[in-house]
C-alpha cells in the first residue's frame, strides 16, 4: 500500500539556495538534452544508449539522477513539444537520508553529487505530524520528490497482511451521481437483505450549488471583471477540496459499516464511465462529471487495505437493468425518473440505486462462489430467470452455483433501513 505526503520546507539560507539552484538547473538541462534526442529514439532502451555517455561525461549528476531524467523524457515524450522549462526531482533512497539536528529538528539530507550535499529543514506543521505518525507505524519510504513548488513529496510504502475472503455478510455499493454510495448488506446464509443505507446524497446537493455559482462567476470574469476570475478560482478549489474530503470520509464510514458485521465490500468497475459520457445528453454528461468515483474509489480501497477488509470490483453489466424480483433485463430507468426502476415484466417498482447494490453484492457473491467452497445457497429470482443474467455471456463455470427461490421482495420494510 502507498500514501504520498507532501512536506513544507522551512526557508533556506543564500548558500543552500544557490546550491538547490544549481542542482535543478542541471538537472533540467540534462532533462533538454535528453528530450534533443527524442526524434532519434524508438524506446526507452533506445534513448539511454543514444545520450547516456554524452550527458554523463559533461554532468556532475550521479547516474542514478541522470537515468531519473531519461525516464521523465521518455514519460512525457507526448506532451512536451519545444523544451521542459522547469521541473520536479525524483531521488531514491542512495541520495537523501531523513535526519534530524542536535536540537531535534527534522530535516533532508540531499546527496546531488559523489560527496557534495546540502540539508533542507522541515517544516514542523501538521502535514509533517501526518507523516511522522505513519513513520512512526511502520511506514517506510524509499523515494523523494523535490516539487517545482518548493515543497517535498513523500511516497510511503506499508505491506498488510491479506485479509479472509469467506465471510458470511457482503456490503454491495452503487456509486452514482445523486447518491455518492448507496449500500445495500446481504447475508449469504440466510439469502436475505438486512440494512440498506443511502451515503453522500449531500454531495450532489453540494456540487450543484458550486456549479450554479461558478457560471455566475465564469460570466463576469469572461467580462473581465478581475475579481470574479479570483473568485472563480478559490472557488473551484473550494469544491475540489470539499469533494475530496467527503470521498474519504464516506469511505471510512462504509469500511466501519463492514467491519460492524465483519463483511467484504463490492464494488462496480467504472473505469470507463468518462469515456461514455459522450451517449447522453448534456445535462446527462454533467451528472457523470460530478460523480469522484476514482477519488472515492482510491479512498475505499486504502481503507479496506488498512483494516484488513476484503474489497471486490464486479463487472458493472447489467446491475442497473436486471430485476432482482424477477430476473428480467428491463431498459433500466422509468421514463424520466430516474430514481425508480420499473420491470415490464413483474411490474416491480423499487428504488434504482438501492436496486443496483443488490444486484453489485449479488454479484460479487456469483463471482467469488466459484473460488470459496461450502458456501450455502443464497435466494434470488422467484419466477423464471436464473441470477447468472448477471454475468456476460463469455463469463463461464457458473453451472453448480445453488440458488434459493424463495418470494423475498427487496424493498421490504422489515429489512430496509434508510
Amino acid at each position: 500500500m502507498r500514501k504520498c505526503v507532501v512536506l513544507n520546507g522551512l526557508d533556506l539560507t543564500s548558500k543552500k539556495s544557490d546550491i538547490l539552484s544549481k542542482f535543478t538547473s542541471e538537472y533540467l538541462r540534462v532533462l533538454n538534452l535528453t528530450l534533443d534526442k527524442l526524434p532519434q529514439a524508438k524506446s526507452s532502451n533506445e534513448l539511454h544508449h543514444l545520450t547516456y555517455s554524452n550527458i554523463r561525461q559533461t554532468s556532475f549528476l550521479p547516474s542514478d539522477i541522470i537515468q531519473e531524467a531519461r525516464k521523465d523524457a521518455w514519460a512525457t515524450r507526448k506532451k512536451i513539444k519545444n523544451k521542459f522549462k522547469s521541473c520536479s526531482l525524483r531521488l531514491n533512497k542512495r541520495w537523501f537520508r531523513f535526519v534530524k539536528t542536535k536540537r531535534g529538528n527534522p530535516c533532508f539530507k540531499i546527496t546531488y553529487s559523489p560527496q557534495r550535499g546540502f540539508v533542507i529543514p522541515i517544516k514542523k506543521d501538521r502535514q509533517f505530524q501526518r507523516f511522522y505518525s505513519f513513520f512512526n507505524n511502520g511506514w517506510v519510504f524509499e523515494n523523494i520528490s523535490l516539487l517545482r513548488s518548493g515543497k517535498i513529496a513523500v511516497i510511503l510504502e506499508k505491506e498488510f497482511p491479506k485479509p479472509e475472503t469467506n465471510q458470511r455478510y457482503v456490503v454491495g455499493l452503487d456509486v452514482g451521481s445523486s447518491t455518492l454510495a448507496s449500500v445495500t448488506v446481504f447475508d449469504t446464509k440466510t439469502s436475505k437483505v438486512v440494512k440498506q443505507l443511502y451515503f453522500g446524497k449531500d454531495v450532489a446537493e453540494r456540487q450543484r450549488r458550486y456549479l450554479k455559482r461558478r457560471a455566475k462567476l465564469q460570466s463576469l470574469a469572461e467580462k473581465g471583471f478581475e475579481r470574479a476570475k479570483k473568485s472563480l478560482g478559490r472557488l473551484k478549489h473550494k469544491q475540489a477540496s470539499f469533494v475530496k474530503t467527503r470521498s474519504g470520509q464516506i469511505a471510512k464510514e462504509i469500511v466501519n459499516l463492514a467491519k460492524s458485521y465483519n463483511a467484504c465490500i463490492s464494488i462496480e468497475k467504472l473505469k470507463d464511465l468518462r469515456s461514455k459520457k459522450g451517449q447522453f445528453n448534456r445535462s446527462a454528461n454533467q451528472k457523470i462529471n460530478r460523480i469522484p468515483y476514482g477519488k472515492f474509489r482510491e479512498f475505499l480501497k486504502s481503507n479496506c487495505e488498512m483494516f484488513q477488509t476484503p474489497l471486490h470490483e464486479v463487472d458493472a453489466y447489467h446491475t442497473s437493468k436486471w430485476c432482482p424480483h424477477c430476473g428480467a433485463v428491463n431498459d433500466g430507468h422509468t421514463g424520466g425518473n430516474y430514481a425508480l426502476y420499473k420491470c415490464k415484466e413483474c411490474s416491480l417498482i423499487v428504488n434504482s440505486d438501492r436496486k443496483a447494490s443488490l444486484a453489485v453484492t449479488i454479484k460479487s457473491v456469483l463471482e467469488r462462489n466459484r473460488h470459496i467452497n461450502g458456501m450455502g445457497p443464497f435466494q434470488f429470482s422467484n419466477t423464471r430467470v436464473p441470477v447468472n443474467g448477471l454475468l456476460r455471456p463469455d463469463e463461464v463455470g457458473l453451472s453448480n452455483v445453488a440458488v434459493q427461490h424463495i418470494n423475498q421482495l427487496m424493498e421490504s420494510t422489515q429489512q430496509s433501513e434508510l
